[in-house]
């Protein structure tokens, strides 16, 4: 092989013997445990981050560069007319705003549908306190989407309501969202100013007070606006080119000899 790419937690352990580069994608959060673990890991592996948002909340690691995530545009059905509700989509975590969004789009007068995933104990705690009390009519759970019935609401919403709490690294449904043609209303947090292009794929707003306003005005973007964006900025192959980029500048690079030069042990705290 002429380099390792690690999407595990425990492979990089074994970078520091083989001669051979490891290249490691870090998708999930970056602070904390895991942080500190690459930062043992040192030189022996290169980083790569999901957003520029990412790496940025860890601008000592190893870093090799920044691929973005990426969707098969096609796989994805296009909808140019949009039914008159709105989406949340994700994990029933407090972090994701689904309560926050079930306030939007209820102070501008429009059902909303959530789906997403309910089965950890903390998930289970969060519906029963903030979404259970909010549902409703004009507020409906509908249980974990599967990938046929993601894409059916993706494609029928007016909106995807993206409010999230926290810095997200990435953000797998708003691209999922405009691939179909639905623009995405989301807070300013982590990767989403990468991701949306405010105006024309959606509306990236820096308080909930002024997402119901963006929600109103997100039926006059552009569906093939976002459709395109998704195509030319997020389709596989260019994820696909820009880590081929990312390997050929690590292989070119003289790194830590087989074997390794570091400590590995972890400090035990």
């Amino acid at each position: 092989a002429d380099i390792v790419h690690d999407h595990s937690l425990a492979g990089p352990l074994s970078a520091a013997a083989r001669a051979v580069p490891t290249l490691v994608t870090c998708h999930g959060e970056i602070e904390g445990e895991l942080g500190e673990y690459y930062r043992v890991l040192g030189p022996a592996v290169s980083m790569v981050a999901i957003s520029e948002a990412q790496r940025r909340l860890a601008p000592d690691l190893n870093w090799a560069g920044v691929v973005h995530n990426a969707v098969e545009t096609a796989s994805f059905p296009f909808r140019e007319h949009k039914e008159d509700w709105v989406l949340w989509l994700g994990r029933l975590n407090a972090n994701k705003g689904a309560h926050i969004a079930i306030d939007v789009a209820r102070e501008v007068g429009r059902r909303i549908v959530l789906a997403g995933k309910l089965t950890e104990p903390a998930e289970h705690d969060y519906f029963e306190r903030e979404i259970k009390p909010r549902l409703g009519p004009d507020a409906e759970y509908v249980g974990q989407a599967d990938a046929a019935r993601k894409r059916e609401l993706l494609a029928a919403a007016r909106c995807l309501l993206f409010p999230i709490l926290w810095e997200e690294p990435f953000g797998m449904v708003m691209i999922e969202s405009m691939a179909c043609g639905t623009p995405v209303v989301a807070l300013n947090r982590g990767a989403v100013p990468e991701v949306v292009a405010d105006g024309v794929t959606g509306f990236v707003r820096e308080g909930i007070e002024e997402l119901p306003e963006a929600v109103e005005a997100a039926d006059g973007l552009d569906p093939h606006a976002c459709r395109a964006h998704v195509a030319g900025n997020f389709d596989v192959e260019v994820m696909t080119a820009g880590y081929e980029r990312i390997y050929r500048q690590v292989i070119a690079t003289p790194g830590e000899p087989a074997g390794g030069t570091r400590d590995l042990a972890l400090p035990v705290t």
